[in-house]
């Protein structure tokens, strides 16, 4: 049965995992693994999302819907429900112990879902919550004027799938923000190898023409890109990645 999220009270920060930066009322700002702070609106590529409806794609901690809703956006928050497998790699030297790699994930899981309600409740959010299937989007969530996926297709096994199932409920623009490779070629990278079985969590590598193409095929047209850097506490320079923003073909 279709149902959105009761909110999960969280008092203890402590009990949290942040993965973006954020200031809230009266309280010291948090570091994240990621910040956003000074480039989200690049980050998000510029786009004016005042009387949106929009649909976040893995929303993580909400940094990115709690960002779109302060720029007047009435948005949905997606990501993966707790009884969800994530895509892990099944690399053949960590075959004996996936089991656990993905208990420990979900713990990690859990504690960015109560960073999100813990943001939730200290900024008044509006938003609302639907844990699912990231291949399958109920048509019960309606429509959205805006489908943003954030940093995610490149760590999903099949990120054509998801790419088809949420932009079917988009009535107007996909968004995605992805690193991308400089190449009109529509090329797709398959990341993991052999010699590392580190690589557990990322998939895909895509050309500028990958996305593009992907987007074309479910009757989307690029109409603008916008490059900018973010910065990571686990990374020496700054990441740069690019927003693709798309149109649905009337």
């Amino acid at each position: 049965m279709f149902q959105y999220a009761e909110p999960i009270p969280v008092d203890n920060i402590k009990e949290c995992k942040f993965y973006h930066s954020i200031d809230l009322p009266n309280h010291a700002p948090i570091e994240g693994d990621w910040d956003l702070r000074s480039s989200i609106k690049e980050y998000l590529g510029n786009y004016n999302f005042s009387g949106k409806k929009v649909l976040d794609v893995g929303t993580a901690s909400g940094f990115l819907t709690f960002s779109m809703e302060k720029q007047g956006a009435e948005v949905t928050s997606f990501d993966m429900s707790s009884d969800g497998e994530w895509d892990i790699v099944p690399h053949y030297k960590v075959q004996p112990r996936i089991k656990e790699l993905l208990q420990n994930r979900n713990v990690g899981l859990q504690r960015i879902r109560k960073s999100y309600w813990y943001s939730h409740k200290h900024l008044n959010s509006n938003a609302k919550v639907y844990y699912g299937n990231v291949y399958d989007f109920p048509d019960e969530l309606g429509k959205f004027d805006v489908v943003l996926f954030g940093m995610i297709l490149s760590h999903l096994r099949d990120p054509f799938q998801a790419l088809y199932s949420a932009s079917r409920l988009s009535t107007d623009t996909v968004i995605i923000v992805n690193q991308a490779m400089p190449s009109k070629e529509p090329i797709g990278y398959f990341m993991p190898n052999a010699e590392d079985e580190k690589l557990l969590w990322a998939w895909w590598a895509f050309s500028d023409g990958c996305i593009r193409r992907m987007l074309g095929v479910l009757g989307f047209e690029v109409k603008r890109t916008v490059t900018s850097k973010h910065t990571s506490k686990y990374r020496d320079t700054p990441e740069e990645c690019t927003a693709f923003i798309a149109q649905r073909i009337h």
